[in-house]
């Protein structure tokens, strides 16, 4: 038998019927021979029905480890303690129980976590695929990356993520020395800043920016969200639902160093990405400010302006770096001095409404109204969960 077969970790709380979809999911697909071991563990939720469907549930691939904590420890500590498992079992994917897993999310983990074995740059392994950028509530699509099927992210994955024992004992070493006040990291978005102190993925972001680091994501998600009521969402949501990988393919790897497709916490790609495409841009130091989150006060950046700059790019292809690296000229992207600009005129209303254009269709008024009501429902129960 294998050994060294990573360990799937199952993390939950109070969704049994959760809990139960995603085990289902799990016994469908497929592993390796071996010993392929399965650890449910379960924080205190004060019912017992989560615990009565880990134990029923039967593991035909390897040993199966059900952990019902006796006291709450809450998400932060819950995965805290899930990570520190690789001490035990060294690689180890983690999944909460909101989520969905294609039948060939082993495969791929278990590849990847050999491929980058030896990256320093490397700080874990995503299952998930991002196609939307959270910070700036839009859409997110990763540039080509050739032959090859990851991209890299300065984001540590929370919806499906894989670390190895390497991995896990930087991130402790660093929580340690850092502590969990991150108010002096610099580069951190606004809204990862304000998530709750519940939050474990806050302090793993600090980390691998403070240490300029990455994780490595699949252009074809191996698994996807259902946003299902509790910790992340206060209503059912299916805004972070993606298509997971239907079919068996020979995935294929690349380094940090060789990859174009490389992408800092804001979700924007890399100047060195750009210098590689565009030798224009090369003589510029400069930072990429697509979204219009960061906040910058001098220096060089690329951002989406309709004032003139050193050199000035049209707003017109998805992702919208690919004008840029192409060396498309028009109106709408320039790279500008940032003194010529503020934050403020980044984000005027005319700036946002074209942005929102570029990528969607404008709803109608009955749409827009649904919205609303949404939003003012989700607010509602969010300050009554306080």
């Amino acid at each position: 038998m294998n050994s060294n077969l990573p360990t799937i970790i199952v993390i939950g709380y109070n969704r049994p019927d959760s809990l139960l979809r995603l085990l289902g999911s799990l016994r469908k697909a497929h592993y390796p021979p071996g010993n392929v071991r399965l650890v449910i563990s379960l924080d205190n939720s004060g019912i017992d029905d989560p615990r009565q469907v880990a134990e029923a549930f039967d593991w035909p691939f390897g040993e199966k480890r059900v952990i019902a904590h006796q006291q709450r420890l809450g998400l932060r500590n819950h995965v805290l303690s899930c990570g520190d498992l690789t001490e035990e079992y060294g690689e180890v994917i983690v999944l909460e129980d909101d989520l969905f897993v294609s039948p060939f999310f082993y495969e791929y983990t278990s590849r990847a976590l050999t491929f980058y074995a030896e990256d320093p740059l490397v700080a874990g392994i995503s299952l998930y695929s991002h196609q939307f950028n959270q910070t700036a509530n839009l859409p997110f699509m990763p540039v080509d990356n050739g032959n090859a099927d990851v991209y890299f992210m300065q984001l540590a994955a929370s919806w499906g993520q894989a670390w190895s024992r390497a991995h896990w004992i930087g991130f402790r070493h660093w929580l340690e020395q850092h502590g969990t006040d991150i108010s002096d990291v610099d580069d951190i978005p606004h809204d990862i800043r304000g998530w709750p102190e519940s939050s474990w993925l806050k302090l793993y972001n600090a980390y691998i920016i403070t240490l300029d680091k990455f994780f490595v994501y699949p252009y074809r998600s191996l698994t996807t969200n259902f946003g299902d009521p509790g910790q992340h969402f206060h209503i059912a949501s299916s805004r972070f639902q993606v298509p997971i990988q239907q079919r068996s393919m020979d995935y294929r790897f690349i380094s940090l160093q060789d990859s174009l497709a490389v992408y800092d916490a804001y979700c924007e790609v890399l100047p060195s990405s750009l210098k590689k495409q565009n030798p224009r841009l090369a003589g510029y130091d400069f930072s990429v400010n697509l979204y219009g989150c960061k906040e910058r006060t001098s220096g060089l950046q690329l951002t989406r302006t309709a004032r003139q700059g050193l050199l000035n790019f049209s707003l017109s292809m998805k992702p919208m770096e690919l004008t840029a690296m192409h060396d498309l000229e028009g109106e709408g992207i320039a790279l500008i001095e940032s003194s010529d600009l503020d934050h403020a005129s980044i984000n005027t209303p005319k700036t946002e409404y074209d942005m929102y254009r570029f990528f969607y269709k404008f709803p109608s008024p009955q749409v827009i109204l649904l919205g609303f009501r949404e939003r003012l429902q989700i607010l509602l129960r969010s300050s009554r969960s306080k």
